[in-house]
């Protein structure tokens, strides 16, 4: 367990305050200094990019991680028009005018915002996920409360569960001109998922989904990546340039390496660095 009730009750507190006074609390009040999970960081992060960079993602990994569950706690309790306000996008350029739209990401924190940035925008975005389970410490399954409240209320029927008829209500939205958010950094196996292509992640290959790149080439879907940091205490929402590739296996390889480029940039913002070896293993096959 990362964080435990009191700090669940310092990221209540923090969402009480505006934004650059909630994660500059949050920042603060985060213990940079957890031994077992500081040396995990730096020292898989260490084994991939320069020691200066291993040893600022050890020290500020549980930071990125606390603000992104402040985010789904805002998400939750803050109305609309202060969330459109708590947050700057760039690249706001790269979006078509209309749909159809995939937006694709891994868990890197500061993502969590993209929802209110489509619909702001006009797009109907829809999202997979794996059901709730409702496991975990008092901690987890309040930021997960928080996140599902707020799936409920912005996205509706297009929250769709991982299973039968997924795919078919992914394509049935996108062929209306609707958008997708889509989290790539996943083993196939653990989904369920059996539509799969390899991709080189950290120089290893791996396999990941990809039939949803299939459904973008098959509606015209323009495929975005896109990314989240904070800078001078403020939530920064960052839209790529659309990929480009005559084939869905090709649109994705391009989506996780340009991912992979903003995880060299800034490691301590992706979230899966404690589970690297599980993760890539799982992935492999």
């Amino acid at each position: 367990m990362i964080f435990d009730d009191r700090d669940l009750l310092r990221r209540l507190g923090a969402a009480l305050l505006p934004p650059s006074a909630g994660y500059r609390r949050t920042r603060q009040a985060t213990p940079a200094s957890a031994p077992p999970i500081r040396a995990a960081v730096t020292a898989s992060v260490a084994t991939l990019f320069r020691e200066e960079l291993a040893t600022e993602a050890g020290a500020t990994f549980l930071a990125s991680l606390a603000c992104d569950d402040l985010d789904a706690l805002t998400a939750a309790l803050w109305p609309r028009a202060w969330r459109e306000r708590s947050f700057v996008v760039e690249g706001a350029s790269h979006l078509p005018s209309a749909g159809p739209l995939v937006v694709a990401s891994f868990h890197l924190s500061g993502g969590f915002r993209v929802f209110d940035a489509l619909v702001a925008r006009g797009f109907r975005p829809a999202f997979l996920r794996v059901p709730f389970s409702g496991a975990g410490s008092r901690y987890q399954r309040s930021i997960e409360k928080a996140r599902a409240l707020h799936f409920r209320r912005v996205l509706g029927e297009c929250l769709i569960e991982v299973g039968p008829g997924a795919r078919e209500r992914l394509r049935a939205h996108l062929a209306e001109g609707g958008a997708v958010v889509a989290l790539l950094d996943v083993a196939p196996a653990s989904l369920g998922l059996h539509d799969t292509t390899a991709a080189v992640l950290f120089g290893r290959e791996i396999r990941l989904p990809v039939g949803l790149m299939r459904l973008a080439v098959e509606t015209g879907a323009s495929v975005l990546p896109y990314d989240g940091r904070i800078e001078n205490d403020a939530r920064i929402l960052r839209f790529h340039a659309p990929v480009t590739g005559s084939t869905p296996e090709e649109i994705l390889r391009a989506t996780v390496a340009g991912l992979e480029l903003v995880i060299r940039e800034r490691p301590w913002d992706w979230q899966g660095w404690l589970d690297l070896e599980v993760f890539l293993a799982a992935a492999a096959q």
